[in-house]
């Protein structure tokens, strides 16, 4: 009988050992889920700094001015320094559309 109760015993602790086994292999799913929310959350924040980032940029900027600038003198200056009319038309406006201080500013004075 003894031998008897120690085989049982040894059935009993094998039984264990594969429910055991069978539990493990079911517990990585919520080993998976549990890393699979935690990106969920970083990704959260991620949204969070996407937003205050697009706040930063729709504020409203200060206005500039409206500048006008003749032709005339955006095309003496091209035509007197040989300037591409881009480069000429941001002097200008910089300048606020005086051809004397646009001048001085181009040739560097």
């Amino acid at each position: 009988m003894r031998i008897e109760g120690h085989a049982t015993m040894i059935k009993e602790k094998m039984a264990d050992d594969d429910e055991k086994q069978q539990v493990d292999k079911h517990n990585w799913g919520s080993e998976e889920l549990s890393k699979v929310s935690d990106t969920r959350e970083d990704t959260d924040d991620t949204k969070l700094s996407a937003d205050a980032l697009g706040n930063l940029f729709n504020s409203s900027a200060p206005a500039r001015p409206k500048i006008n600038i003749k032709k005339e003198d955006l095309q003496l200056v091209m035509k007197e320094l040989e300037l591409p009319e881009g480069t000429v038309r941001a002097k200008l406006i910089e300048t606020n559309g005086d051809v004397r201080a646009t001048l001085r500013s181009l040739c560097g004075l």
